[in-house]
C-alpha cells in the first residue's frame, strides 16, 4: 500500500463539472491563475464522482479547429478508467500511473479523493534510494543461473561498509540481473576500491560506480 501523504486532496484541486462546457474550461486554462495547469479532473454533478480528466492540449486543439465550444468538457474528456483505490499496493499505482501526469484516486464508494502526481511518485522512489544517506551507486552484475549471488555479494560489500539500499534490475528476461548498492562511501574511498577488489577476485563484475552527490 503506497503513503496516503502522497495524495493532493480533493480540497486543493482545481476540478469541474461534467456539466462544464468547452468554453468555460479554455478560459480557465486561459486565466493567470490556471496557466501551469495542464490537466483537471472532470467529476459527476455532484462532485464526488470521477469521470476522467481534460487536457489543456486536446482543449486548444479542438478550439483551433473551430469546433463547437458550447459542447460539454466530457465530449473530449480522457483517462475515464485511469484511476486507483486509496487502498491499492504500490506495484498497481506504480504501473497505472507510468505514462500520467497523475493518477485519480477514488475510495471504496468510488468517490473522488485527490490525485496522486508522477513527480511525487518518483520523489518516493528517490527517497528508497537513499540519495540522501548515499555517496555512491556500486552496481554489480550477477552470474548467469547461479543461486546465492545477492547473498555472496551483500556479504562481501557488509564486511567493509553498510548498506542503503538494494535495487535488482534485469534488462532482458534472459540475461543476468543487475544489483544496485546504494552506499555511504565517497567516491574516491579505499574502502570502495577494496569492495571493488574482493568483488572481482570472486567473478562478480562491477558495471558502474556513480557518484550520488550530483544528484543531491
Amino acid at each position: 500500500m503506497f503513503p496516503k501523504s502522497l495524495i493532493i486532496p480533493k480540497n486543493q484541486l482545481l476540478t469541474i463539472s461534467e456539466d462544464t462546457t468547452i468554453q468555460e474550461v479554455y478560459n480557465l486554462f486561459e486565466s493567470k491563475e490556471s496557466d501551469h495547469i495542464r490537466t483537471i479532473p472532470i467529476l459527476d454533478s455532484t462532485g464526488h464522482l470521477f469521470r476522467g480528466n481534460i487536457y489543456r492540449q486536446h482543449v486548444y486543439e479542438y478550439v483551433s479547429r473551430n469546433g463547437d465550444t458550447s459542447k460539454k468538457a466530457t465530449s473530449v474528456m480522457r483517462n475515464s478508467t485511469k484511476f486507483i483505490s486509496n487502498s491499492a499496493d504500490f506495484y498497481e499505482l506504480f504501473f497505472a500511473i507510468r505514462d500520467l501526469p497523475y493518477i485519480a484516486v477514488v475510495d471504496d464508494a468510488h468517490h473522488f479523493v485527490g490525485v496522486l502526481t508522477h513527480s511525487s511518485l518518483m520523489d518516493l522512489l528517490s527517497q528508497s534510494w537513499s540519495l540522501q544517506k548515499g555517496g555512491v551507486s556500486l552496481a554489480v552484475k550477477t552470474k548467469q543461473e547461479e543461486r546465492g549471488n545477492l547473498q555472496q555479494i551483500t556479504k562481501v560489500i557488509t564486511r567493509y561498509t553498510n548498506i542503503e539500499s538494494v535495487l535488482s534490475i534485469q534488462i532482458e528476461k534472459t540475461a543476468p540481473k543487475s544489483i544496485l548498492y546504494t552506499l555511504p562511501l565517497t567516491i574516491d574511498s579505499p574502502v570502495l576500491r577494496k569492495i571493488i577488489t574482493k568483488l572481482e577476485r570472486k567473478r562478480y563484475q562491477v558495471q558502474s560506480v556513480e557518484n550520488l552527490d550530483q544528484f543531491m
